[in-house]
């Protein structure tokens, strides 16, 4: 299984166009060789700022199975793939210092439907999500808040 995006390789800077306080709209993300007995997927943005300090920046689940990829843009605007919820809408990097690695997790589920409170926090989501993994997949990018000049 593999994820990946348009917008930028595994390792390497997040476009600016997609951090919070330029335009913040979510990266296009894409997805090949899904496990056999996948029913549904799910997709976490992290900003791991240490093992006890993560920062979540988009939390995903109920993808269909027969969604490939979610284009730039979609989130936060009712336009994800049918079927799907947003436990957290798209928030783009905002690194209150330095460069900051954000990692794109895919998750392939044994299930078509999580159950999952629309307030819950982090940690619910990720143990939800590990209850019903196959498989997951990761990409990570970088990105650095450049000052404006005024």
């Amino acid at each position: 299984m593999k994820i990946k995006s348009s917008a930028f390789t595994d390792g390497t800077e997040i476009p600016q166009k997609h951090g919070k306080n330029v335009e913040n709209i979510s990266v296009p993300l894409s997805w090949e060789n899904i496990p056999e007995g996948t029913k549904s997927l799910a997709i976490s943005m992290l900003d791991k700022l240490s093992e006890t300090r993560i920062i979540t920046h988009w939390l995903v689940y109920n993808i269909p199975v027969e969604v490939h990829s979610i284009e730039e843009g979609l989130s936060g605007r009712n336009l994800m793939p049918q079927g799907s919820k947003e436990l957290k809408s798209y928030q783009g990097p905002l690194p209150p210092t330095g460069t900051h690695t954000y990692e794109f997790t895919l998750f392939a589920l044994n299930t078509t439907q999580l159950d999952i409170p629309m307030k819950a926090s982090l940690t619910t989501f990720l143990q939800i999500v590990s209850e019903n993994m196959l498989l997951s997949t990761k990409i990570s990018g970088t990105f650095k808040q450049i000052k404006n000049k005024n």
